[in-house]
């Protein structure tokens, strides 16, 4: 019965999290706020998914989504449309959503204001995020490192009850120090808050856990 109370909590908590998955679809205008746009002194700059930064090239900035996600930038003063790639992270100013390639933002006229008001909204999103690297949620999938124990009956406690909860628990024994170390794994980037709210429903705090990258287990 108390395993039954666990995964019904962990269930409702997650929810919420499978309505906004479903809200996420092409034509969705998934964010409004300020743009402005950017460019680099460097000639060789490199955005953060691995690339060469290229100002003639219709991409931009963007602190979350993910990269290779092509969004339509609407300007809300004067309604003219960009189309953008996300390939690089930013801006780092409050209030503002995305930062846009010099020809990005001459296409909706805000080179001269150099912000304006916008919309964007989603036209497609990559299953892989496109990226060079191999960088936690570069790949498109993360598995969680949520412990190392000493008592391999604990350890095997705990891997019962990730189990029981729905995750996909791995468990491997340290050479150095004989520890079990608990892993939860294959986590699709579009999974993760739900599954860290599955965690903490079951005792693991997000500040005790390690995130990695995965290696996409369909490839």
């Amino acid at each position: 019965m108390k395993r039954l109370q666990t995964l019904t909590l962990v269930l409702l908590l997650c929810l919420p999290l499978l309505a906004q998955d479903a809200a996420l679809q092409p034509g969705t205008v998934i964010e409004s706020g300020i743009a402005s746009w950017y460019t680099s002194e460097k000639s060789e700059a490199i955005t953060a998914n691995g690339e060469r930064f290229d100002e003639n090239s219709l991409a931009a900035a963007h602190k979350s989504l993910k990269f290779g996600t092509v969004v339509r930038v609407t300007n809300k003063t004067n309604n003219r449309s960009v189309d953008v790639r996300i390939n690089d992270r930013g801006p780092y100013i409050d209030g503002r959503i995305i930062d846009l390639t010099p020809a990005a933002a001459s296409q909706i006229d805000i080179l001269g204001s150099g912000i304006a008001p916008v919309d964007l909204t989603l036209l497609f999103e990559p299953e892989i995020p496109e990226s060079k690297y191999d960088r936690a949620g570069d790949t498109g999938w993360y598995q969680i490192q949520v412990g190392a124990f000493s008592s391999t009956l604990t350890a095997y406690a705990q891997y019962e009850r990730l189990y029981n909860a729905g995750l996909k628990p791995w468990a491997e024994v340290l050479p150095e120090t004989g520890a079990v170390r608990l892993t939860v794994r294959w986590i699709p980037a579009y999974q993760l808050e739900r599954t860290m709210k599955a965690l903490t429903a079951l005792g693991f705090a997000e500040k005790d856990v390690l995130k990695k990258s995965e290696a996409n287990p369909y490839r």
